[in-house]
């Protein structure tokens, strides 16, 4: 969907952006993770034009951005921010209604539109639909910035630390609305964040970066168990790379085959994440879980070794 191509951009004669070369597979979702001044933000705001390359070249669906007019570029990418930016004067539906007003669409398919995207993110369109944004919670606020980024039906969702001014509770909803708009939309996300836990949840495909440079691309599992670097293992923990490993691994890749002793408890789902399975076990004081559902169909056991073996 999208490819940089040694792309290069500096401020004051300092690199933000360091020759990067990365390319997201339309319908995927990649995390941009690193610490701040990293060039996150920086490479997102290239994507559509926000700033301008000084070296290389980003393709866009195969084709140069430099030759697609700004406002036509981001009128097929959506673009959600932290602080929201919602018009305060503009109700809901308004809000959500922007980009396609402005591309011309009839009233009646911009109406169902909006019902579809506010059930979408989980807000009932009859409760929130004409309500003004200093009328919601701060997750509900951000849920009309993402119903609104995806109302054009964009190609490429450019997302840059969209939740990090929620709590924590709130956090985890909203990642778990974007997993599933994500799943169900099939919508390609480029999305900013410097949250670890975020990163690993989210990103199909992380992409490190590290003072403008890409460090190693992969899935969680891949970069957690095969850092390319020291800098990577530091990003991820440094000495507790092994507990966040837990986060990025799941249950049917350590569990094996073999049937569960009678009293063993509720079986957990292969899915579930190695994480999950040790807070089971720590809050059952238990050493060995059983497992539904394996990848031939099966139900298995895990132990506690199991966790820690590589």
């Amino acid at each position: 969907m999208i490819r940089f191509e040694g792309v290069c951009k500096s401020f004051g004669g300092a690199r933000a952006v360091d020759e990067v070369t990365l390319d997201v597979a339309r319908g995927s979702l990649c995390a941009l993770v690193g610490t701040s001044g990293s060039g996150k933000s920086t490479l997102l705001r290239l994507a559509n034009r926000l700033l301008e390359a000084d070296e290389g070249s980003i393709r866009f669906d195969g084709a140069d951005v430099t030759g697609i007019p700004p406002v036509e570029l981001r009128r097929r990418m959506g673009y959600v921010i932290q602080s929201v930016g919602l018009f305060p004067h503009w109700t809901v539906e308004r809000n959500i209604a922007t980009v396609p007003r402005l591309l011309g669409w009839p009233s009646a398919r911009i109406e169902q539109r909006v019902a579809e995207l506010l059930d979408l993110v989980g807000l009932t369109p009859g409760l929130h639909a004409r309500r003004y944004p200093d009328e919601l919670s701060g997750g509900q606020q951000q849920r009309v910035g993402v119903a609104r980024a995806l109302a054009g039906e964009p190609e490429l969702l450019l997302m840059d630390e969209p939740f990090g001014a929620v709590d924590p509770p709130t956090r985890r909803g909203l990642q778990d609305s974007l997993m599933a708009i994500q799943k169900r939309t099939g919508t390609t996300i480029l999305l900013v964040t410097h949250d670890v836990e975020e990163a690993i949840r989210l990103g199909g495909t992380l992409a490190v970066l590290d003072q403008g440079r890409l460090l190693q691309t992969g899935t969680p599992a891949q970069v957690l168990t095969q850092p390319a670097n020291d800098a990577v293992a530091r990003f991820f923990g440094g000495p507790l790379l092994g507990l966040n490993r837990l986060k990025a691994l799941r249950v049917g890749d350590r569990a094996q085959a073999g049937a569960p002793s009678p009293g063993e408890g509720v079986p957990i789902d292969s899915e579930a994440t190695l994480e999950a399975a040790l807070a089971r076990m720590v809050a059952e004081g238990c050493s060995r879980l059983p497992v539904r559902r394996l990848a031939d169909g099966s139900r298995g056991v895990l132990d506690l070794a199991d966790l820690v073996r590589p």
